[in-house]
């Protein structure tokens, strides 16, 4: 949690450059575009598109370090008579680093009777060897075994309006990694959780598409609690919202904005702390090393496919990371980020893209994403 002001963002020590793996993910896109174009040559220009895409992955995260892997998604339809629900998907992604960090991943994504229910799942697990400079302690260095299963059903309330419920179980066991992690475990409160947390959700999505849209809105609010009676050690909650909004200024032109926060109480234990770097708020932030009771940010992206198979994006944000009430924050708390990207369209049908995003924020902190989803 932040002490006395700006948590310091100081540069990852052995931080590992990003041009290079950013160049390596450039060259898959390229392999992998020229292997799409040669399949499509000899195919009649009406074949449907297969039900499929694999990519593969090659990154350079300040979370995990720099290394590859695979992603695979599939489409599919529960009711072939439903002309209303977008396609569901179902998938798995799966890489290793060089930090001998590694994680795998089973998600599902279902859309039921005219897109009146929508149905979530994902299983994951993983080992992520974290390296944290932190102020008054240096370099610190621990493990994070992850393992869980989290689902979440929505239900179509009124024209745009959904409700839903959100169900998970985590387990988290931390491991030192050096003399400098058990001050940093004693200070923060960092201990192993074995945990149930349940969430309930209100939304409003008027998106034209569930992976790339060119205009509408995506909201959503959600309190989630994570109760002792569910396993937990220290019983808190959050609540969290973002607003996601889309705007296709010209064909082949699209402009995305973002806002988030999320809001926990001053007892929050670590592992429920707000974060940078977690998910894609912000991206080029190292996860766990900023930390603080609640998280207000702002995100924008300008997308631009020059090509009917080839984009670029530019993206900027910036967060305040806080303990207390917002009068608390001041220019100390706030953090900047912003970057680059490339996409390739993988599916036309259903609108995936192969991404990589290349990002840098204060304190030479950077990074390379790579996926077949865009960051918001």
């Amino acid at each position: 949690m932040q002490q006395d002001g700006k948590t310091p963002v100081k540069r990852r020590l052995n931080q590992r450059p990003a041009v290079i793996p950013m160049m390596v993910g450039f060259v898959f896109i390229f392999c992998f575009s020229a292997f799409a174009q040669e399949g499509e040559s000899g195919a009649a220009e009406n074949k449907k598109e297969k039900n499929y895409v694999i990519a593969p992955m090659v990154l350079s995260n300040p979370n995990i370090g720099s290394g590859g892997g695979v992603s695979a998604l599939c489409f599919y339809s529960p009711d072939p008579d439903d002309t209303v629900s977008p396609k569901s998907s179902a998938g798995a992604t799966g890489f290793y680093t060089d930090t001998d960090s590694y994680f795998v991943s089973l998600f599902n994504q279902s859309y039921f009777q005219q897109d009146t229910w929508r149905l979530g799942m994902a299983v994951p697990y993983g080992r992520i060897e974290n390296e944290l400079d932190i102020s008054d302690i240096g370099e610190v260095r621990f493990a994070s075994v992850i393992k869980g299963v989290a689902g979440r059903l929505q239900r179509r309330v009124y024209g745009d309006f959904f409700a839903g419920v959100r169900l998970s179980y985590i387990s988290i066991d931390y491991e030192e990694g050096n003399d400098a992690s058990k001050d940093y475990f004693e200070r923060y409160g960092v201990s192993d959780r074995d945990t149930g947390s349940f969430g309930i959700q209100m939304s409003y999505d008027s998106r034209d598409s569930q992976r790339y849209p060119y205009k509408g809105l995506l909201a959503e609010a959600s309190f989630n609690a994570n109760p002792e009676w569910l396993g937990a050690d220290e019983g808190y909650f959050a609540v969290e919202g973002f607003v996601n909004s889309f705007h296709r200024i010209l064909i082949g032109h699209v402009i995305a904005l973002r806002a988030y926060g999320r809001f926990t109480p001053s007892d929050t234990p670590y592992s429920g702390l707000s974060t940078l770097g977690r998910r894609s708020d912000l991206r080029g932030y190292v996860s766990g090393e900023i930390i603080a009771d609640n998280m207000i940010s702002t995100q924008a992206e300008y997308r631009w496919f020059f090509t009917r198979k080839w984009g670029v994006v530019f993206f900027g944000g910036a967060a305040a990371l806080y303990d207390g009430n917002v009068s608390n924050i001041d220019s100390d708390m706030i953090y900047y980020s912003g970057g680059l990207g490339l996409r390739y369209l993988l599916h036309e049908e259903n609108r995936v893209n192969f991404r990589v995003d290349y990002a840098w924020g204060e304190a030479d902190e950077q990074g390379v994403y790579v996926s077949i989803s865009e960051a918001f």
